[in-house]
């Protein structure tokens, strides 16, 4: 991995980590609703403006009814599942239970009549651990609130994992850039309504509309840009080492700027997710599927 891939890298982590501080400021504000949905709409114009430049169709008449499914699975609910979230859990403990999207892939893969290496499924339980560490011995109080709030980040990580196979059904080759920013618009339709009939009579300061542009703008739009562009230069398997970064990103913002508290339960909790997904992503020495040999040429021919 090169210097430039790295420098990226550890901007997206940073930007990433940054979206659950932003949603930590907003939320309790101007809601849920408004949250993901605005989010959504600042992000999906980023990319509009990104796809004129470029000069590169959406395709909307023929693809809307893709756009609205994937969109609404991959995009809208999982986004607007962590805004309502945020009201309860932490930065750090948002970022965390995102991680654990890869495991729900493992589940779903099984499910689906595939074969998971022993390394992807002690991924599994090792993630199922560090959520246990996590809501059993962090600093909140397991009231039915943050039961609530663990219960719809893990709903929309399972979302997120569901949505990538129907991304891959329902699009392919399709160019990325294209595709999220078609989810973007798509996702955010059914949230409209829920964003209007939640909105705060008041005006919001200009500390949260500064917050929910940097959500929007900068944590979706920019990033996911910036994600594509690692994915061209340096490949899947390298550009998903982002999330090894971005919980970490996120409990150090919540510590500088939310004065939230980093408990030795919150760090063994991310550390176990992150070992977890090590695990599933098999860069675990030690626990690597061993490659089939494959005989010579000459042999295979006798």
């Amino acid at each position: 991995m090169n210097l430039r891939v790295l420098v990226q890298l550890v901007v997206l982590g940073m930007i990433w980590g940054s979206s659950f501080l932003f949603q930590r400021i907003t939320v309790p504000v101007i809601g849920a609703g408004l949250t993901g949905a605005g989010r959504m709409v600042l992000a999906a114009l980023t990319l509009i403006a990104a796809l004129l430049v470029l000069r590169r169709p959406l395709h909307w008449r023929e693809r809307w009814r893709d756009y609205l499914l994937v969109g609404s699975v991959v995009m809208g609910l999982p986004l607007l599942c962590f805004a309502f979230a945020a009201r309860s859990l932490p930065a750090g403990y948002l970022a965390v239970l995102n991680s654990t999207v890869p495991m729900f892939a493992v589940v779903i893969a099984f499910l689906q009549g595939g074969k998971p290496s022993a390394s992807k499924w002690a991924g599994v339980v090792v993630g199922i651990l560090g959520v246990a560490t996590l809501a059993r011995f962090g600093e909140l109080a397991m009231t039915w609130q943050t039961a609530l709030a663990f219960a719809a980040t893990l709903a929309a990580t399972l979302m997120y994992a569901i949505g990538a196979i129907l991304a891959r059904q329902r699009f392919g080759a399709t160019d990325p850039l294209v595709v999220t920013a078609g989810n973007l618009i798509a996702g955010a339709l059914p949230l409209v309504p829920l964003a209007a009939a939640t909105a705060p009579a008041a005006w919001p300061g200009g500390g949260v509309i500064a917050a929910l542009i940097a959500l929007g703008i900068v944590c979706t739009g920019v990033a996911y840009a910036l994600y594509f562009r690692i994915l061209r230069e340096a490949g899947v398997e390298r550009a998903t080492t982002v999330t090894f970064l971005v919980p970490l990103f996120a409990q150090l913002w919540g510590a500088l700027f939310l004065h939230e508290p980093v408990t030795w339960a919150s760090a063994a909790g991310c550390a176990l997710v992150l070992f977890a997904v090590a695990l599933v992503f098999e860069r675990v020495p030690g626990l690597k599927p061993r490659p089939v040999a494959t005989p010579p040429l000459c042999a295979a021919r006798r």
